[in-house]
């Protein structure tokens, strides 16, 4: 009775005389801390939250800039713009509280996104042996976005910077290191490498849901998300008491059964079902989760590698892959932003990989774009595996785009890209554009380590050409100045020519700098 009493009294004495309440202090999102890197030669957006109306102050060096806490205790400062540095340097965020950053440099700073194909780790490269130990580069910082699926926009995620050394390149991007240690060479600027990405995505997924909305073409993938967030705790509850104790009887029965004694793995049983809310796959979850949480923290530009998982909508690649491009580019408020991306590789024996490839070259069309190859088994593709390799030359590949499209070298920096077709004398005439120094009969780059190229067959593979029927049939092709001659005896009026268009192409066309020729159908064109 003493010790009920007791506690109703204290209970009195906090209610009358509550503790006073905790102080706002101005906080950061995670994007912002020590060894990151900041953009060199453009205004930097540095934002966080404190008090409502609280005075913050960001400075480094001689340049400061200040801001002011919304109601919502919201602030955004414009620091800069600022000059590469070749030693660390400290900023200083000071209100009620002051945060201090240190071992800051100011450089390039790349986004690299997509799926499995740039979530693939330096360690897993076809040259990780070699390439691991050297990776000591304390100029280069890497932030790996933690995965989130988020159904509404985050303001913050998980994930920290590192400074690039051997134990730390292993696990980030192979694709995203190759690029980066490139353009800290060629650039002499420390190089930030941000890595959101998450294995087995679609494009729709890193799209917002403004975006999607707005183009009738993808209006069905804003309706399924809406319609699934309306309904979502009905669609828990089914998941829960359904569809979760379905698979995991099916499970049980499974391990119990010749299937899992035949493989000894139980992961290979019965599917599970996927959460409502947890769906990697569904639309603009991981713009939500991973994408807004670093808008808008300065940046070069981006590289991305994905399409993959939207092989089944190859067509409909061709208009939501520029959506999201024109999606991202206005909300970090950079203007047009270079966006550089790999053309899928070789895999499988889907019929729809041709076109979403074709899907990936007319995105060309925007500005600021660059399309790095890695198409065939004679190139850097693997045909039994969807992940090749060989991300070296896929950096390498991406870094010669951004020296041309981002930093104005005057270089070559793509493979031959379609540009038209002529007709005359029974014989398609297709010309392109980067064909560079000329057009070649060309071999890959080795995919292992110690192998000696391939030599170069003595003729054209990969083109095929058709009438007016639209059937195509396999041609001979030969070289002529920037122009390659296609022709086929048993299609006397030839109407369309076409190269590499199959799921796992047999091509050789190069341009002299080493770089391969994009798959493409001149049927698909305009032009024609």
């Amino acid at each position: 009775m003493i010790r009920a009493s007791l506690l109703q009294i204290l209970a009195v004495v906090f209610f009358l005389f509550p503790s006073p309440p905790a102080e706002a202090k101005v906080a950061l999102p995670s994007i912002f801390g020590d060894h990151m890197v900041l953009q060199q030669g453009i205004e930097i957006p540095i934002w966080g939250t404190g008090e409502p109306g609280e005075k913050i102050t960001v400075s480094t060096g001689a340049a400061s800039a200040e801001a002011v806490a919304n109601e919502r205790g919201k602030w955004r400062a414009q620091l800069g713009p600022l000059e590469k540095t070749s030693k660390p340097i400290t900023l200083t965020i000071k209100g009620e509280n002051e945060i201090v950053i240190q071992d800051v440099l100011v450089g390039e700073v790349w986004v690299c996104s997509g799926q499995s194909n740039m979530a693939f780790g330096l360690k897993n490269a076809h040259n990780a042996s070699v390439a691991i130990p050297k990776a000591d580069h304390p100029e280069i910082r890497f932030f790996k976005v933690a995965s989130k699926i988020a159904l509404s926009p985050e303001e913050d995620c998980r994930g920290s910077w590192i400074v690039c050394t051997p134990e730390s390149a292993a696990d980030f991007s192979a694709v995203g290191y190759f690029f980066g240690e490139q353009i800290q060479k060629e650039q002499n600027a420390p190089v930030g490498l941000i890595g959101t990405y998450v294995g087995g995505t679609p494009a729709q997924a890193w799209t917002s849901l403004q975006a999607l909305e707005a183009v009738p073409n993808l209006a069905h993938y804003a309706k399924r998300f809406q319609e699934t967030q309306a309904n979502l705790p009905k669609l828990k509850e089914i998941y829960a008491k359904e569809l979760l104790p379905k698979w995991t009887a099916e499970m049980e029965a499974w391990k119990a059964g010749p299937g899992a004694k035949a493989t000894g793995k139980a992961v290979r049983g019965p599917k599970k079902p996927v959460a409502p809310d947890n769906d990697r796959k569904f639309p603009t979850v991981l713009f939500n989760g991973m994408v807004s949480p670093i808008i808008p923290y300065a940046i070069k530009g981006v590289i991305w590698y994905q399409g993959e998982a939207n092989v089944k909508a190859a067509a409909e690649y061709a208009t939501l892959f520029p959506t999201m491009i024109k999606d991202w580019r206005p909300r970090w408020g950079e203007g047009d932003f270079p966006f550089l991306f790999v053309q899928i590789a070789s895999y499988g024996k889907s019929t729809a990989l041709p076109i979403l490839r074709d899907s990936q070259r007319k995105t060309l069309a925007l500005p600021k774009t660059g399309m790095a190859m890695a198409i065939d088994t004679i190139d850097i593709g693997e045909q039994n595996d969807v992940h090749p390799k060989n991300k070296l030359d896929i950096g390498r590949r991406l870094a010669l785009a951004a020296r041309a499209i981002a930093y104005g070298e005057d270089i070559v920096y793509s493979g031959p890209t379609f540009k038209s077709r002529s007709i005359a004398d029974g014989k398609v005439r297709v010309a392109f554009d980067h064909v560079g120094g000329g057009l070649v009969i060309g071999s890959a780059p080795p995919i292992r380590l110690e192998e000696t190229p391939a030599p170069p067959l003595d003729h054209l593979v990969g083109f095929e050409i058709a009438g007016k029927d639209g059937k195509f049939v396999p041609a001979k092709a030969e070289i002529d100045g920037n122009s390659v001659v296609v022709w086929n005896e048993s299609v006397p009026e030839p109407n369309s020519a076409r190269y590499g268009w199959a799921p796992v192409p047999e091509v050789n066309l190069y341009n002299k700098e080493g770089l391969p020729a994009a798959p493409f159908t001149s049927a698909s064109e305009s032009k024609d």
